[in-house]
């Protein structure tokens, strides 16, 4: 369940950052570095896209590729997304790494990264989830 919920709102994350923050989801562009190898993960989170073709050699295509939505065409806007895909995508995001100092003294421990809340307002996941749901229906 937590899984499913963690997946729910990486789909919310990303309707939102291509409807509110393009001006990120194109920074992050300009950083991915990678060609899809058309595999069809990214079109199977949580359900299959019913746009989604499997092609005979195994590889996958969409039917609305011209026209798909632009969280579809944007993924992965960035290393999170690549989390919903259990890191089988082929696209990565550069050599941004993170540095821990290691303890001097035998016998300390490292502490851990302290990472800020961004958790979603639970009052808004319903409405973007309708939004989406009348926008993608108009389509």
């Amino acid at each position: 369940m937590t899984e499913q919920i963690r997946l729910i709102r990486g789909k919310i994350r990303r309707f939102a950052l291509t409807r509110f923050k393009k001006r990120y989801v194109d920074e992050q562009a300009s950083r991915k570095q990678g060609e899809c190898n058309h595999c069809g993960n990214c079109c199977e989170i949580l359900f299959r896209c019913p746009f989604l073709i499997t092609i005979e050699d195994g590889s996958s295509q969409c039917s609305i590729y011209e026209d798909r939505p632009g969280q579809c065409a944007a993924f992965p806007i960035d290393y999170r997304d690549l989390a919903d895909v259990g890191f089988e995508c082929t696209y990565s995001f550069g050599q941004d790494l993170l540095s821990i100092d290691l303890p001097k003294e035998s016998g300390q421990t490292v502490p851990e990264p302290q990472i800020a809340s961004r958790r979603l307002n639970p009052t808004r996941m319903l409405p973007v989830l309708l939004l989406n749901r009348l926008l993608n229906r108009t389509r």
